[in-house]
């Protein structure tokens, strides 16, 4: 008999008799294992998997209440774990399981699933990065992963794309933020009169012709003198790049046509007129012009990020960091998620709510917040790699960490915005798979199986046989094992004696999604033919088999086993890994 019990609160170990199989191992909750896995990484704590290339995450959980947070399937980010190991990342909201990474790209920053002409789209930029900003592409990809469409910057002279911002509107376009340099006498802040300004701003695009439908630029608006940034090395200042004064750094158009626009470093948030440009109004900085009816509570954010309205334009949600040092902060934390009501009749802004993280900790860069469907606010903590989700009065309610937090800041490993939504996965390769085969065969044979994309995925069935093309059917099912993670694992019984083995994806009622190609146990690789498997359901009936145990009596065994100790033993077996590794995303544009 199979049984089960808890580990942890998040991790079950499955069993017959002595026989293991490590699987996913996705978090913890010991802050010293924790740490001591991030500098073991280099400052990116992961694990590695079997029957992938994919550097998976592991994050430490400081607190979880899974009944009070947002029931949406799906957390999106952007990762990066070494260069051109960058790429957008879909987990498993219930677990923070893995479900898909593309992590052949040198930059990502996040991802979000987004509409357009109807239909879902996972979005993405993906470029390199300068100091502050960063030149690059914006990529909108269809359910089966290939890329629809590649957008970048018009006719800024080598200017592309900056990372900050990607909006897909309702009208086929995209918004993202540019950055580019232009003279400028910097005399007023000690530079040279020939010197350079970075200029930043915003360009919407016709996604299907590339056509430039609207740009905007923070210098023909704004006064350099308004900003609060410095006029050194730190704020972009050098042979080659110009002073980042105004640091655009989210847009969002409006119903009407006109666009939030938010600049960190002048300290504002101003809406732009979508026919010349102009700011309808200022909230914060300078130059701000709404009077504050919380003692400054609404109007004094500062270096902030991604201003959004809420339910309508009498509403804004920002991520405001409040200072540029990032750490522990005790007695004197600032940086905060922000909810503000602002009367443009009237010109009075007013503080609903802030949100601060609950183990005391401020973000210098970086950072953005989502309001959810149920009401509850998901933020993400820049350059304290955290994400944190409070209930509408502030309770958080989950409290994760993907780095290391207090010490250096590690480059690349942030939190720059997270996404929790819906999407449906249904990549074009098949299901992965590695094994260890002690006897060549099926004997005591140990399976890995994932695959990179693939949602809805509840369960993993295993067929064996010394037939390759006739693995498919119905007599050679073993038996099925619970999905545990983004790799799944099972160990078959000594009694079994077949050469080839496949496995299938399974959805909750039973049906396949996708099946693996034919492995060779001898070889451990695959013999590159389809199993073509269709159904585990009985010929005869129709009914689905749930037995974990195959006819002849052989057991299949899976576990998630909770343990870093696990990592190192499986990073260690990882010469065992065959080579037919999961089919990336095409970077064709199309």
């Amino acid at each position: 008999m199979i049984r089960q019990w808890s580990v942890a609160a998040t991790a079950a170990l499955w069993w017959l008799g002595t026989d293991l199989a490590a699987a996913d191992v996705v978090m913890t909750s010991d802050v010293d294992q924790f740490n001591a896995l991030a500098e073991a990484h280099d400052g990116f704590p992961h694990q590695t998997f079997r029957s992938s290339d994919i550097a998976g995450p592991v994050f430490h959980v400081d607190s979880w209440d899974h009944n009070l947070t947002e029931n949406s399937g799906y957390i999106f980010i952007g990762s990066v774990y070494g260069r051109h190991r960058a790429g957008p990342m879909i987990l498993d909201a219930s677990d923070l399981s893995l479900v898909y990474a593309d992590q052949k790209w040198e930059n990502t920053y996040y991802s979000e699933p987004q509409v357009l002409n109807g239909k879902p789209y996972l979005t993405f930029w993906e470029g390199s990065h300068s100091r502050g900003h960063a030149n690059g592409f914006c990529l909108i990809v269809d359910e089966q992963y290939n890329i629809k469409h590649n957008v970048s910057a018009v006719g800024l002279n080598g200017a592309l794309a900056d990372m900050h911002e990607m909006q897909v509107t309702a009208n086929g376009t995209v918004i993202f933020t540019t950055y580019f340099s232009i003279p400028y006498d910097c005399t007023p802040w000690g530079g040279p009169e020939d010197g350079l300004l970075m200029d930043s701003g915003f360009q919407e695009v016709d996604i299907e012709t590339n056509e430039l439908l609207f740009e905007w630029s923070a210098s023909k608006h704004f006064s350099p003198n308004d900003t609060s940034a410095r006029y050194d090395g730190g704020f972009g200042v050098s042979e080659n790049s110009g002073f980042d004064f105004a640091h655009i750094n989210s847009v969002r158009k409006t119903e009407d046509g006109n666009y939030l626009v938010s600049s960190r470093h002048l300290h504002t948030i101003a809406l732009i007129d979508g026919s010349d440009g102009h700011p309808i109004w200022i909230l914060g900085g300078k130059n701000n012009q709404f009077e504050d009816l919380s003692d400054g509570k609404a109007t004094g954010f500062s270096w902030q990020h991604d201003a959004r309205f809420y339910n309508d334009h009498s509403h804004i949600t920002l991520f405001d960091n409040h200072g540029e040092k990032t750490g522990s902060c005790d007695d004197d934390c600032r940086t905060r998620g922000l909810h503000i009501e602002i009367d443009t009749d009237a010109m009075t802004a007013r503080l609903v709510a802030e949100y601060y993280h609950p183990r005391h900790i401020n973000a210098g860069a970086m950072g953005g917040l989502q309001m959810l469907e149920n009401g509850n606010v998901l933020t993400a903590w820049g350059y304290a790699p955290a994400y944190v989700e409070f209930t509408p009065d502030g309770t958080p309610v989950m409290d994760i960490q993907r780095g290391s937090i207090g010490g250096t800041n590690v480059r690349d490993m942030f939190a720059y915005r997270v996404t929790k939504g819906n999407w449906t996965g249904r990549p074009t390769w098949p299901p992965n798979m590695a094994m260890d085969t002690p006897h060549g065969t099926a004997e005591n044979a140990t399976l890995y199986m994932s695959w990179n994309g693939a949602t809805d995925i509840d369960s993993w069935a295993i067929f064996t046989s010394d037939k390759p093309r006739e693995i498919q059917h119905y007599e050679n099912y073993v038996g099925s094992v619970p999905r545990t993670g983004f790799e799944s694992s099972a160990a078959l019984g000594p009694d079994r004696r077949e050469k080839y083995v496949a496995v299938a994806a399974i959805d909750k009622d039973g049906e396949v999604l996708g099946s693996s190609h034919v492995f060779d146990m001898e070889t451990r690789q695959p013999v590159f033919m389809p199993s073509e498997i269709e159904t585990i359901h009985r010929p005869e009936d129709n009914t689905v088999r749930t037995s974990a145990v195959a006819a002849g009596g052989a057991a299949v065994t899976a576990c998630a086993f909770f343990g870093l100790f696990h990592l190192w033993r499986r990073r260690k077996n990882r010469a065992d890994v065959e080579e037919a590794k999961y089919k990336p995303v095409s970077s064709t544009e199309n």
